[in-house]
């Protein structure tokens, strides 16, 4: 998906003290963006920079 449709997401919201900077972003397409703030779903950033998206049980 080209960046200019993706959508940035903080890994800790600036309201809790989250930084600005590239460290704390991702750029997620619409649907990922909604998974990231679903509480049914974990997800983690891996060592190669991948996000992996993860079903609660």
């Amino acid at each position: 998906m080209p960046g200019t449709w993706a959508e940035a997401h903080h890994w800790l919201a600036w309201a809790q003290s989250g930084t600005t900077d590239l460290d704390n972003a991702a750029l997620l397409c619409s649907h990922h963006h909604h998974r990231a703030h679903d509480p049914a779903y974990l997800h983690e950033r891996l060592p190669n920079g991948d996000i992996r998206f993860t079903r609660r049980r």
